[in-house]
């Protein structure tokens, strides 16, 4: 049995990263970069015009001066701006060579043939080549994960693909044999599975991809025989049930057998006590108990920092503080437990609102926490307003 915060600890020392592949532009979002990115060229390629307008010398002003040409997105002046002239330019294009300023349209009135500049010179409106990034300066380091703004930036590098931690792969072994599957019809003593559907539903949140589910009926011989079968093709084996000390828990013996180090099996905590932590080669085995409850407390807790940090982000919990929003009576507490609440936010404060929860079977409660407080072992009763870790889970 371990605490916690010795876990955290363990599934630290144990989540190295699995490796990278190229992935092409368009397939990046939510993936975590595996390379520094630097710019080879100047970020803009060229000095560019801000606004609409007119590019001209500030010692010519205010004219009249002739319009000379035009300089347009894609489409440049071709020479330098002569003495004493101007060029109608749009935003985004090339700024002519000897072009000190581009004067707003808005700022000039016609003049015969060309214009005069009505207003003094404030902003050159102009940025300048490489005025975002020079050659070698570092623009993306490894871990971070990419959205919008990153890919768009490597597409303003010119880049076609990045360098992306590989996609876990996870499978996930049910067994029970109280459990039947949604879709027909319950027979005496059975209930629907939970922890299939919801397994899946959150390895997809997190960008792992779920190569396989298996339910495994309580016997030692097919237990082995699915851990075995699986255990080679994934980074993560996810096992629901099986882990306590009751006759038809035979995960633990089974990964025995099969030759798996034990790194930990039991967590000082509620729910979740049970889960196991163990490892053959490079994939990591991670056993939760069969209540739905404890599956989703022990999901956000410690299987998202490890499968974040497989993936190459740092291993986190993330944290955060929020108030106590009415009196909660809870003991005393036998374990360091993690209570159900739905999170709100007033007057610059976030609020934690307990949910009413029998125990980590009860499933409806499920469908609407959006994150648990932490409360610690022994606590009797909490007073409203009272400061409280939590975490979310939405």
């Amino acid at each position: 049995m371990v605490t916690a915060e010795e876990a955290w600890r363990i599934l630290g020392t144990l989540a190295k990263p699995i490796g990278s592949e190229p992935v092409p532009l368009g397939d990046l979002s939510g993936r975590i970069l595996a390379e520094s990115v630097w710019a080879e060229t100047p970020l803009p390629p060229f000095s560019r015009a801000l606004v609409d307008g007119y590019a001209v010398r500030a010692e010519d002003l205010p004219g009249p001066l002739p319009v000379c040409g035009s300089s347009g997105a894609g489409r440049p002046f071709p020479e330098t701006l002569p003495p004493g002239g101007a060029v109608r330019i749009m935003t985004g294009g090339v700024v002519p060579e000897g072009v000190t300023h581009v004067v707003r349209q808005e700022e000039v009135e016609r003049a015969g043939e060309g214009i005069r500049v009505r207003s003094p010179l404030a902003s050159p409106n102009i940025q300048t080549r490489g005025e975002d990034a020079k050659p070698g300066d570092l623009l993306l380091t490894p871990g971070v994960r990419l959205g919008a703004g990153q890919i768009a930036l490597l597409a303003s590098l010119g880049r076609s693909e990045a360098l992306v931690s590989r996609r876990l792969r996870a499978a996930h072994l049910l067994s029970g044999d109280e459990l039947a599957p949604a879709g027909k019809p319950l027979p005496e003593g059975q209930i629907y599975d939970v922890n299939g559907p919801m397994m899946a539903a959150l390895c997809d949140r997190v960008g792992v991809e779920m190569v396989g589910q298996q339910w495994v009926p309580d016997v030692r011989a097919e237990m082995e025989q699915a851990i075995d079968a699986w255990i080679a093709k994934v980074d993560v084996l996810l096992l629901s049930g099986g882990l306590g000390p009751g006759e038809a828990d035979l995960v633990r013996e089974a990964l025995a057998a099969l030759g798996c180090t034990v790194h930990f099996h039991g967590v000082e905590i509620r729910p979740g006590k049970p889960f196991l932590c163990a490892s053959r080669g490079k994939t990591l085995v991670l056993g939760l108990p069969g209540n739905p409850g404890a599956h989703l407390v022990l999901f956000w807790l410690f299987v998202t920092p490890l499968l974040n940090a497989l993936s190459g982000l740092p291993f986190s919990v993330p944290w955060q503080t929020g108030r106590l929003g009415v009196d909660l009576p809870c003991g005393p507490l036998p374990r360091e437990t993690f209570w159900p609440v739905t999170i709100g936010s007033e007057d610059g404060s976030i609020w934690l609102h307990p949910l009413p929860w029998t125990g980590s079977a009860s499933v409806p409660v499920l469908a609407r926490t959006q994150g648990f407080a932490r409360l610690p072992k022994g606590c009797r009763h909490l007073a409203a307003k009272e400061l409280l870790a939590f975490l979310r889970c939405s």
